[in-house]
């Protein structure tokens, strides 16, 4: 029933962790492919070197990074409904078992998520986040009302029929991108297709493992504003040209471009908040105000900018629970 689709790059270190938490799932209709996307470490002879590993299909490629993995795994998947997991991710053991409830129910979704566990790898320390609302519930949810509650990759399951209709050529994860690849996939099925959500938490996300991204230093994190940069403009973009425009889109950009900002403004980078105004192109631009624009860059009026964004951000949660 299910194709699962582990992308790998150095992740030797946790790898093991990773399958096993498939391998034991309470629902057994699964295969497993591995796309080895160019490892330096023996993270590939873990797993042909292990007995129980001997059903996946382990592919390698030389290094094109994850969205180029994701699409290859996916293309190969024999199974309609595609479970994505990332190499330092895990499962609950009935992470298949309550997504298989979820397909039966919403065969024709775009795709499947649920909430997930954040663990610290370290210190074992975790919590969820399951909204109060979707506790307990296996349900379509109205994806633009917040995206923010969707999971993350590794929760998520794709339908493959949809997947292939919103992305003929199969690049659904755009190649290159390092942060929000998922979100740009995700969002454009989300354009044209109902989405399910899950309400447990099925998921185990790793932090604080070696190789994150979100282990970077604030420095580092800079310079990848650009690829935030790049998937706003490409939603937009996709959005403008879609023959079906959910109208609660425009209003979450609004609210959505603010998010970045404030957490921009909570370090004190100005320099990265102009770097990502101007470099959103400029209709996209255009959901935040002169005003904004021109406030945002300002280091004398932090507190002002705060406190404008902090409102703009109530009005649109008290909006969308009337």
């Amino acid at each position: 029933m299910f194709s699962v689709v582990i992308p790998l790059y150095n992740k030797a270190h946790i790898i093991q962790r990773t399958l096993d938490s498939v391998f034991e799932q309470s629902f057994l209709d699964f295969e497993v492919i591995v796309i080895d996307d160019g490892s330096t470490d023996n993270g590939c002879d873990l797993i042909t070197g292990n007995e129980k590993y001997k059903s996946i299909k382990l592919i390698k490629q030389a290094n094109k990074g994850v969205s180029v993995a994701r699409n290859n795994g996916i293309a190969i998947a024999n199974f309609n409904y595609v479970a994505l997991l990332d190499g330092d991710d895990e499962w609950m053991p009935d992470f298949l078992e309550k997504m298989a409830i979820a397909v039966q129910k919403f065969p024709d979704a775009g795709f499947y998520g649920s909430s997930s566990w954040h663990r610290n790898i370290n210190t074992g320390e975790q919590a969820e986040h399951t909204p109060e609302k979707c506790k307990g519930k296996i349900q379509l949810f109205n994806f633009f009302d917040d995206p923010h509650i969707m999971p993350h990759t590794s929760a998520v399951v794709i339908n493959k029929k949809n997947f292939e209709k919103v992305f003929p050529t199969g690049e659904g994860f755009p190649a290159g991108m390092k942060l929000m690849e998922d979100l740009a996939c995700f969002y454009q099925i989300a354009f044209l297709n109902a989405v399910v959500y899950v309400g447990f938490p099925l998921g185990i996300r790793n932090n604080c493992v070696e190789g994150q991204v979100t282990g970077s230093s604030k420095q580092e994190r800079a310079i990848l504003i650009k690829y935030n940069i790049a998937f706003y403009n490409l939603i937009f973009s996709v959005w403008k040209q879609s023959a079906v425009k959910p109208n609660n889109y425009i209003p979450f950009l609004k609210y959505d471009l603010r998010c970045v900002i404030i957490s921009l403004l909570r370090i004190n980078d100005f320099k990265t908040i102009k770097n990502f105004i101007e470099g959103l192109n400029q209709e996209c631009r255009s959901n935040l105000t002169i005003v904004e624009q021109k406030l945002y860059p300002t280091a004398s009026i932090k507190l002002i900018s705060i406190f404008y964004i902090y409102c703009s951000k109530i009005i649109w949660k008290i909006s969308h629970k009337k």
